[in-house]
């Protein structure tokens, strides 16, 4: 069988009631997201149950503050993950993306769940108290788009290039209704994501003092699986407080790192975020035929989900 391959997403990706379905019927699931929220509650003083599930999805657009999303994120992929596991599904490697990375993180052992959902927490709350506020768009294009015009470079920076026609940019809240404007006027589609900060940018550049200082005291190991990181488009080996700024800060390059993970060797692909849009990248990038699985999606029936993924790899085996 090939190997397997766990995806994990980032900011912008969450909504309210994700994975709500997984909580209230798989018991591994809720486990983890249980004890997820216990950190929380001791390190944050709010219930992450509540944070996630307490209002319909329709009202997700307003589900956007930094800290409280970022450890909801990785409450969610925790828990999506030894989902998986107990159905007996393991990977053999890790990716990442943005946030997803530090995701990637715990699960291969390079930091532990509390360190991780701490650090994260003092960054967030950094973020928000050095940088300006910001805005970042999908744009349904090829990245040339920006690159080939003067006008449009001028009014935001290429912050993530997902697939051919997918990338995402960042613009200051000054140049963000010129920037929109002139990809309509162009025909061109996009849609703001529910970040409020410039990642990805020099927009961030005003909190790159004390961030990493956020993760100084964490204890990071070698990963005990091959991790793969979505600002290299290459494989890491080893972590530190700095390398987390460098995720937040630089560009991300999914495209290429999908082109050459599939270029290596063969690989099942399962999409561990909450939106199943890393799935849906990869299908842009090489084609539907490779073998790539959403564990979750905004649609529900997501223990069907789980059951299909099970039966997949059981029949490749």
């Amino acid at each position: 069988m090939s190997s397997v391959i766990f995806l994990f997403s980032g900011q912008g990706a969450q909504y309210y009631q994700m994975g709500a379905e997984l909580y209230y019927n798989d018991r591994a699931y809720r486990q983890a997201f249980d004890y997820c929220a216990e950190i929380v509650g001791d390190i944050g003083g709010y219930s992450l149950v509540e944070s996630v599930f307490r209002r319909p999805t329709i009202d997700s657009d307003g589900y956007d503050d930094l800290e409280e999303t970022n450890l909801a994120l990785l409450a969610q992929g925790y828990a999506t993950v030894r989902s998986l596991n107990a159905r007996g599904i393991w990977p053999d490697a890790l990716a990442g993306y943005s946030l997803g990375e530090l995701t990637a993180a715990i699960i291969s052992g390079g930091l532990g769940l509390e360190q991780a959902m701490r650090m994260i927490q003092a960054q967030s709350r950094h973020v928000k108290q050095t940088a300006p506020k910001a805005a970042m768009i999908a744009i349904l294009s090829s990245p040339a788009l920006i690159l080939e015009s003067q006008t449009l470079s001028r009014l935001c920076e290429i912050a993530c290039i997902n697939s051919p026609q997918h990338f995402v940019v960042t613009a200051s809240l000054t140049d963000i209704d010129l920037l929109t404007n002139e990809l309509n006027q162009r025909d061109v589609s996009w849609a703001r994501l529910p970040v409020h900060f410039g990642f990805h940018s020099s927009l961030l550049d005003a909190a790159e003092s004390g961030y990493a200082i956020q993760g100084y005291r964490a204890a990071f190991q070698k990963p005990s699986l091959p991790v793969y990181s979505s600002l290299y488009a290459a494989r890491i080996n080893s972590y530190d407080a700095h390398y987390f700024w460098q995720v937040a800060r630089g560009v991300l390059r999914f495209r290429d790192l999908v082109i050459n993970l599939w270029g290596a060797e063969q690989r099942v692909f399962i999409d561990c975020s909450p939106t199943g849009t890393l799935a849906s990248f990869i299908r842009q990038t090489l084609g539907n035929s490779v073998p790539t699985f959403t564990a979750m999606n905004r649609f529900g029936r997501n223990l069907e989900t789980m059951t299909q993924i099970e039966t997949a790899l059981r029949q490749q085996k």
